[in-house]
């Protein structure tokens, strides 16, 4: 795992959520714990980007993270 992952992962778990760049495009790693108006409760990470706002879900943190680094090749920045 390169060092942008390695703070990606570090930024998440330590304020639950991080945003990040990809090719310029901007995306969230955030832990989701309750969710819609009857306030399901759920404990998945998603990865939304925040352009369309459109997420995917993933069990664990590593698994979000995984999927970052086989996805998003070229990230810039790092905003916790």
């Amino acid at each position: 795992m390169n060092q942008k992952l390695k703070t990606i992962k570090n930024v998440a778990e330590n304020k639950t959520w991080v945003s990040f760049l990809s090719d310029n495009h901007p995306l969230s790693l955030l832990h989701w714990s309750v969710a819609g108006s009857d306030m399901e409760q759920k404990d998945v990470w998603l990865i939304q980007d925040e352009v369309t706002f459109e997420a995917k879900e993933f069990e664990t943190i590593d698994l979000a993270i995984a999927y970052i680094e086989e996805n998003y090749t070229e990230i810039t920045d790092v905003l916790g």
